[in-house]
């Protein structure tokens, strides 16, 4: 699919940024579990520092910050720093579990500060309960149809797209693409997409599996 030469692409966002539109719905309710949906917004955020730029290398099984100057974003500054911290290197699997401890609540903050959602508390029966609807809530349909455009081959997707694609199929929120009718299994295409990321960035393959197997024992943990 291509743009008319007069059109200008919306600015891409961050990954996680992505991650997090396509898990909550229209009125910024989230979707996932929350604490299942915290270590896929850290595999995002590790994500996003291992490549375009190279500011996290994984080198066997660790998670190496190698360039340390801060970034000017401040959720990706926070897990860097976290990371460098560490006097040993960490396995991938335990960067992902431990910046999940507070990937949900620092990606939230930077959204509201950066005015992409609003924070918006709402009585219930039981408490209260806390939404975060995005301030332009086209950028849902945007991010769900770049997704939707390469799963269904319409367009190449980039690292990024597919990245996406292996941590909502890590979520089991594949149903959010709206794609009841696809004629191959939907799971199945988006682990090939994750494959693909991984063959760019094997890195990136390393990230999301480890998010995909924490995922799994968190929801095992909650029938215990």
């Amino acid at each position: 699919m291509s743009h008319a030469a007069f059109d200008t692409p919306p600015v891409r966002l961050p990954l996680r940024v992505e991650l997090f539109v396509l898990t909550h719905n229209d009125s910024g309710a989230p979707l996932a579990h929350l604490p299942s949906l915290s270590l896929a917004l850290a595999g995002a955020i590790l994500t996003n520092l291992v490549a375009p730029i190279e500011r996290v290398r994984v080198v066997g099984d660790a998670a190496i910050a190698v360039h340390r100057q801060p970034t000017g974003d401040p959720v990706a500054d926070w897990a860097l720093t976290f990371l460098a911290r560490h006097h040993r290197a960490l396995s991938v699997r335990e960067a992902v579990r431990l910046l999940g401890e507070h990937a949900y609540d620092k990606v939230t903050a930077g959204l509201i500060a950066g005015g992409l959602v609003e924070q918006v508390t709402r009585r219930r029966m039981l408490g209260r309960v806390t939404a975060y609807p995005p301030t332009e809530p086209a950028v849902i349909h945007r991010v769900r149809g770049r997704l939707r455009y390469g799963v269904l081959g319409y367009d190449d997707p980039d690292p990024q797209t597919d990245a996406l694609a292996g941590l909502l199929r890590a979520l089991r929120l594949e149903s959010e693409l709206y794609l009841d009718g696809f004629d191959t299994d939907l799971r199945e295409r988006l682990r090939q997409m994750l494959a693909r990321a991984g063959h760019h960035t094997p890195a990136t393959e390393k990230i999301i599996c480890a998010v995909d197997d924490l995922i799994g024992e968190t929801a095992v943990s909650v029938y215990r």
